[in-house]
């Protein structure tokens, strides 16, 4: 090829020409090309799949000027490239802070659309080139930003950007600090789900369907319900104005009734203005329009206490109400801090996801959790609607007049609640032992899973909205009421609760952090405490907890040597060194003998043992006394034989929650490889004198998943024998009879289910009779603490004709408890026939509501006979189910674990592995997912180290027996 040369003066030329062409070509470019926000054009940094709607104000408002009407623009894809900074963090800037809410909502229970406006008195802080405010499942219809004065501030755009959930807003020209209104129309819908703002739909007793329009907005939902800075750290003041029917309906919100506007917006409606509320987050405020009844009592302080529900279930809400208002009195007395609003209500819900939610000044329930009546509820129903409300209205200080700062110190809302539940339902119902009632109902629950390691620390870091959902867990609420619990006992109760009443009057109306606390409490302890923050950070910041292993000390027979580590239920796992702490804790730790009392010391982190001094003389020795510290203990060989040999001889000499924690700590012991089981079972040989309700659950606990997990070995037959052996006796002194203190018929129920779950045949065939004699005469009375045995037991001899008249009327049945209770019957059909059809009649709202879905397929998948086929329903309609309830919905992932940690196979742990990994998207349900798979992992091994042992033990019992 030949060559061609260029002078370098002429290439000079020649590339300055080339670079000014190049330059004039951009500058067209920019000059010519409109504005991406002004138009919906493509942007540099490549957000796409823009959806445009243009749409007009239902709200009767007039039309907005044409330059500031909103073309609703959705942003849902972000490609590589520089990130706008509504793109790169999901929370809302603090340089902007919602002091007020002037809130119009128009919910129409005919079309089932709500429509609304909203004006938010925003202080902008430092200078801002963009405002965001949450909003979901809505459409914008206008926006309009006016600053102090009421002068209109130009946009250059507005649009949803939807991964963070945004609707954002661009002024033209940066905001200066000050103040903004930002005035927002938007519609949505009503239906389709049963969070945010939605329609529940019930069939009174004449069968007239009705329609009410409803809230639930914790964590993340008053998003959808109307644009917010939906964040717990933003705490505003709210002036809210609903819009009903005029006839028929009352409207109800946080604050009371201020005025009424008659045919406002139009005929037959009216607007109903309430006060201006206190300062709250978003998640707190709560809009109904219902036609409901209500009953009323007042408060020591003379402020209405109101228990509202359908008219076909007010009679009902009587229990609920009295006992509301003696915890109220009890709250205000305990935190000595007036309860600040100024009314309480109640209500019951037909449609509603969680058991209750603590929205201030109209707390809303599931049904079976706020109505009660003596003909038709059980023992548990009554225990379950006083812990409920108690809980309840224990946020009303924390949670709500103290407010988390962000969702990583959820535990502070819900853990605290969670235990001081208990004291406000003991002041009520003295006799119930709510004390020793926590041990089975919280502690001892939460500590199996807390034994894994795919459990987590009360304080988790949040980084990801299903994660908010996620922590909504045992942890957050029964593992932080029980180290609260612990905290108490050994602070000292007066001082405890005078720290949390500093706390609550430091934070008032404001936000804190798990430290707050801490620093409160730490101002009334005794001296020669350790810090507490020191020693609660230990069991707030790391995971797990210790198991002590007690022994006397070889060197020195006059003193015990106690030693920490962390238990898990299988030792062999290997964990992470994920912990700041080194998985060691600052233990309290407790004991107490035949011939000393309670006696408290310190086994800090940094210590390798702690020496205590024997007492002389005690025939037996017992750590962690009343089971307050958060811990299990082991004892060497021969002081478990000491206190075995005690509760053989005497079990009055502890204490009923002694026994339950000796129980408790023995079975997880043995379980994990810690202590033979022949070691656990000799000392459950002293439950043929028991007669309490705390021990009795606590062991009918285990014994119960011993038995699901040897089910399918040789040992079961023997296990099944010795299962009745042990409880035959105590169910034939019970009997059927409804009799007895609370407790006692909570533990007849304990005892018998024990007795048929175990093939008792008296108990079984007595069951069966009662079923066919309802099933025949409607009029037949089934005692409420018995119906959820003959129900499930006398369901299992039944055919299809019984089961056709309990499924007809179930669907007939209005009353929660009631349905519930059916619908395990319903589920425990061992026609695999009819169980499927069952299946795919709880997909049908009209026969099992959204809320009970879930419970229906768990109440089958526990009856080990239908497990496989809920489990293969369940692999192949997930998209459905995801389709349906959404992946952020925690229930749905927490079904799944809750179906599959039933098995004990490796085929079937395969299989499991196979699923997660064809749909690895999990949502909120990550964490359960990894439960699982870690409890079936130790459902296995338990079978491989145990199942032989236990069938020789339980072998070599039946043949005592039979030669006795």
């Amino acid at each position: 090829m030949g060559q061609v040369f260029v002078r370098r003066t002429t290439a000079a030329l020649l590339f300055l020409v080339a670079v000014l062409c190049i330059v004039c070509v951009a500058l067209l470019v920019l000059l010519l090309a409109p504005d991406w926000r002004d138009t919906g054009g493509h942007t540099t940094s490549g957000r796409l799949q823009e959806k445009t709607t243009t749409t007009t104000t239902t709200t009767g408002k007039p039309q907005p000027p044409p330059q500031q009407a909103t073309t609703s623009k959705t942003i849902t894809t972000t490609e590589e490239g520089p990130k706008e900074p509504w793109e790169a963090n999901y929370r809302i800037p603090t340089t902007t802070l919602p002091h007020h809410y002037d809130l119009y909502l128009h919910p129409d229970l005919d079309t089932g659309r709500f429509s609304g406006r909203v004006g938010i008195l925003i202080g902008v802080t430092s200078p801002m080139t963009f405002l965001v405010a949450h909003i979901k499942f809505m459409n914008v219809t206008r926006t309009e930003l006016r600053t102090q004065t009421g002068e209109v501030i130009p946009l250059k755009d507005q649009f949803e950007y939807e991964p963070n959930q945004f609707w954002v807003v661009l002024p033209r020209s940066t905001l200066s600090p000050g103040n903004y209104t930002l005035h927002l129309e938007f519609e949505g819908s009503l239906d389709g789900s049963i969070v945010g703002f939605y329609r529940s739909v019930y069939t009174t007793k004449a069968g007239e369907k009705r329609s009410i329009a409803t809230s639930k907005f914790q964590p993340t939902d008053a998003r959808s319900a109307f644009p917010c800075f939906d964040e717990p750290s933003f705490k505003s003041t709210f002036t809210t104005t609903l819009v009903k029917p005029s006839t028929g309906y009352i409207a109800l919100s946080n604050m009371p009734i201020q005025h009424e506007v008659t045919d406002a917006p139009g005929n037959g409606l009216t607007e109903v203005v309430f006060e201006k509320s206190v300062p709250m987050v978003t998640y707190l405020a709560c809009f109904i329009v219902c036609d409901f009844e209500y009953i009323q009592q007042l408060t020591k302080d003379g402020k209405e206490f109101r228990v509202y529900a359908t008219s076909d279930q007010i009679h009902r809400a009587n229990y609920s109400l009295h006992l509301g208002v003696n915890v109220l009195n009890y709250f205000e007395d305990y935190f000595q801090v007036e309860y600040p609003l100024p009314k309480q209500d109640m209500i019951a819900i037909p449609d509603f996801i969680s058991g209750a939610m603590e929205h201030w000044g109209l707390i809303t329930y599931r049904e079976a959790n706020l109505l009660y009546d003596d003909l038709t509820s059980s023992s548990y129903n009554k225990q379950r609607v006083a812990a409920v409300v108690a809980h309840e209205l224990a946020h009303m200080w924390f949670g709500n007049l103290v407010t988390l700062e962000w969702w990583d110190d959820l535990w502070l809302n819900e853990g605290f609640a969670s235990y001081i539940e208990y004291k406000g339902v003991a002041n009520y119902e003295k006799d119930w032992d709510m004390e020793g009632q926590f041990l089975v109902d919280d502690l001892q629950r939460v500590m199996g899973l807390d034994a894994q390691l795919t459990s987590h620390p009360i304080v988790q870091p949040v980084n990801h909205p299903d994660e908010i959902t996620e922590i909504f867990d045992v942890i957050s609420y029964s593992k932080g009421a029980s180290v609260l619990r612990m905290l108490e006992n050994f602070l000292g109760s007066e001082r405890f609760r005078q720290g949390v009443s500093n706390f609550l009057r430091r934070y008032i109306y404001a936000n804190a952090v798990t430290r707050d606390l801490w620093q409160e409490l730490e101002q009334v302890a005794p001296q020669g405490l350790p810090d507490i923050a020191r020693v609660m950070d230990t069991w707030t910041r790391q995971m797990g907890y210790p198991v002590l292993q007690v022994s006397v000390s070889k060197s020195d027979k006059t003193k015990l040597e106690v030693h920490q580590s962390r238990f898990l239920s299988d030792p062999q796992a290997v964990s992470a060194d994920d912990s700041p702490f080194g998985y060691q804790w600052d233990v309290p730790v407790t004991f107490v003998s035949d011939v000393t009392p309670r006696q408290q010391h310190w086994l800090l982190r940094d210590m390798d043992k702690l020496m205590l001094k024997k007492p002389a003389g005690a025939r037996w020795i017992k750590f962690n006394v009343d089971q307050y510290g958060y811990y299990r203990v082991n004892y060497e060989p021969a002081m478990w034989e000491d206190l075995i040999s005690v509760l053989r001889e005497n079990p009055e000499a502890l204490n009923a929650t002694d026994r339950g924690n000796l129980l408790d700590d023995a079975f997880y012991l043995a379980g994990s490889g810690q202590l033979p089981y022949p070691t656990v079972l000799s000392l459950v040989a002293y439950m043929t004198k028991e007669t309490h309700y705390i021990p009795w659950t606590t062991v009918a606990k285990h014994l119960d998943e011993m038995g699901r997990l040897l089910r399918n070995t040789k040992a079961y037959p023997y296990f099944r024998k010795y299962m009745v052996n042990l409880v035959s006796d105590h169910v034939e002194k019970l009997g059927w009879s409804d009799t007895g203190s609370h407790l006692e018929r909570r533990k007849r129920m304990v005892l018998m289910f024990l007795a048929c779950s175990n093939g008792y045949e008296p108990c079984l065939e007595g069951a069966y009779q009662r079923l066919s004699q309802w099933t025949k005469d409607s009029d037949f009375y089934i005692p409420p603490n018995t119906r959820s045995l003959v129900y499930k037991f006398g369901m299992r001899k039944a055919g299809v004709e019984e089961w056709e008249v309990m499924l007809d009327r179930y669907v007939k049945e209005n009353n929660a408890q009631e349905k519930i209770k059916l619908a395990a019957g319903l589920a425990s059909t061992k026609e695999d026939w009819i169980a499927q059809r069952f299946m795919r009649l709880a997909a049908n709202e009209s026969i099992v509501r959204g809320q009970d879905y879930f419970s229906a397929l768990n109440n089958l998948a526990k009856n080990p006979w239908n497990t496989h086929m809920v489990w293969n329903y369940v692999k192949s309609h997930w998209m459905e189910l995801v389709g349906r309830f959404n992946l952020n919905n925690r229930y749905l992932g927490r079904m799944v674990k809750y179906v599959s940690t039933r098995f004990a196979s490796p085929d079937a742990l395969i299989d499991i592995q196979e699923f997660f990994a064809k749909y690895p998207e999990a949502g909120s349900g990550a964490r359960a997912r990894q439960q699982a798979l870690e409890e079936v992992e130790t459902n296995i091994r338990w079978i491989d180290n145990h199942a032989d042992l236990l069938h020789s033990w339980f072998l070599k019992q039946q043949q005592q027996q039979t030669n006795q």
